[in-house]
């Protein structure tokens, strides 16, 4: 089990009191998104030999997409069956030594607004994936965006205004909705914690007022998980929280006061996508202002999602500059997405006639949701770095060259302790060395398995 420190020397730790560092992926397998075509496989359905492969390549963390439509598709009502379907990904996944951060996600609130064809739109707007439908509240507004962004349409911020007014308390169903989760998910050692809202969009009443909602539902959803996660007389987990991405339509992101993140086993969980989504700024000064707010709160940094989609060949080398910055800083993050199906609303048209008959991210998916077999092996091969897992004392130096395999890693402690790495096999027998390594022990990925 790992719990987040602030303060002095902030971030993730084990229970050796080491500096731990998760890399890893997104998984949307049992995310409820919107299907423009029913012949068309929105998601990858979920299957062990996902999790194998992750091990392979090094992840250790899995951000697992889940969807509030189908854990309470009835009010009141939480759907059995899919917690039990989030509880195997969980239980597998620990056979494999990944930790699950469990993702509250939702992408334009939900896949319940999304443009009919009687709504005459010039930039319609696709469904996408959240909330369910009982707590979509838009008070009639156009589903139809104005610049074709699915954030724009003024449906989307209606919705998203009520959930912050608690409009016929659908935001306190949504606490109680962690709540009951939580409860049935906090006695697992390798569940990180918990990412409390994907996203979020701060609807359209002023900003300053909508800021400190955010942080108040924040707020509202940590004591709810800490309160599950009493009665289950678990251990306290990880608690993710984001900055907002819109305002009022307009891709105007905010951060949550400061003063109203007070637990201290919490983490500031921003994504990234500087030279890939927006070009407002390079990735090394994209990553320098979300470390730049982690200091605000005095948490670490987990970079719950980044990605780049341009032609891998080419964009492999702003991954590079992504991972040089932050093996520097030391820092956490899971990979924008391990798998998008053709028919994911990212992928497909608002009319479901367009679409590839494969999508590659780190692995490619057909059509009908299986994996063809293909691979992206310039991303997954910088993802699979050599690499700390964790580190005993405390972090001074990381340089890791994925190109050839070799690391530097610095370390300050006054005693001894163990200190374990991720090394790939491609580049052959591991050679270690250093001062002050006193003693070394090698173990194969399949020695590492836990057998059921």
């Amino acid at each position: 089990m790992l719990y987040a420190k602030r303060g002095d020397n902030p971030g993730i730790y084990d229970q050796q009191g080491r500096f731990v560092i998760l890399r890893g992926v997104n998984y949307n397998s049992l995310g409820d998104y919107w299907q423009g075509n029913a012949a068309v496989a929105n998601i990858k359905p979920y299957e062990e030999n996902d999790l194998k492969l992750m091990a392979r390549y090094g992840v250790n963390c899995i951000r697992l997409l889940f969807s509030w439509s189908k854990l309470e598709p009835v009010r009141g009502q939480y759907n059995q069956d899919y917690i039990n379907q989030l509880k195997n990904v969980i239980e597998t996944a620990a056979k494999y030594n990944i930790y699950v951060l469990l993702d509250m996600h939702q992408d334009a609130w939900g896949k319940y607004i999304v443009s009919p064809a009687s709504e005459a739109c010039e930039k319609p707007n696709k469904g996408w994936d959240g909330a369910p439908d009982w707590a979509t509240i838009t008070d009639g507004a156009s589903t139809c965006t104005s610049d074709g962004s699915r954030e724009s349409a003024p449906a989307v911020y209606h919705a998203f205004q009520n959930f912050w007014d608690n409009t016929n308390g659908i935001q306190d169903a949504a606490v109680n909705a962690w709540k009951a989760l939580a409860k049935q998910t906090a006695n697992y050692p390798n569940v990180v914690g918990y990412d409390l809202l994907n996203e979020p969009n701060l609807g359209y009443r002023p900003i300053n007022l909508e800021a400190d909602k955010l942080a108040k539902f924040y707020r509202k959803a940590t004591n709810a998980i800490r309160a599950a996660e009493q009665e289950s007389k678990a251990f306290r987990h990880i608690i993710f929280f984001e900055m907002s991405v819109t305002w009022n339509g307009q891709p105007i992101p905010f951060v949550p006061s400061s003063d109203l993140i007070t637990d201290e086993n919490t983490i500031f969980a921003p994504h990234h996508y500087f030279e890939s989504i927006s070009y407002l700024l390079t990735i090394e000064q994209g990553l320098d202002l979300l470390y730049g707010l982690s200091g605000t709160y005095k948490t670490g940094t987990f970079i719950g999602e980044f990605g780049f989609f341009g032609n891998p060949a080419d964009d492999v080398e702003k991954y590079k500059r992504f991972a040089k910055k932050e093996d520097a800083n030391f820092s956490s993050s899971t990979w924008w997405q391990w798998a998008q199906a053709p028919g994911d609303p990212h992928g497909i048209s608002w009319d479901g006639t367009q679409y590839a008959n494969t999508s590659m991210h780190l692995v490619e998916v057909d059509k009908v949701g299986n994996f063809t077999g293909v691979k992206n092996e310039y991303y997954l091969n910088v993802l699979n770095r050599t690499r700390p897992n964790a580190i005993f004392g405390k972090p001074v130096k990381l340089i890791s060259n994925p190109d050839n395999g070799t690391m530097e890693l610095q370390a300050k402690s006054s005693t001894q302790g163990v200190t374990t790495l991720w090394i790939p096999d491609r580049f052959g027998e591991p050679q270690i060395s250093g001062v002050n390594v006193v003693s070394l022990r090698l173990l194969k990925w399949k020695e590492v398995i836990r057998q059921p």
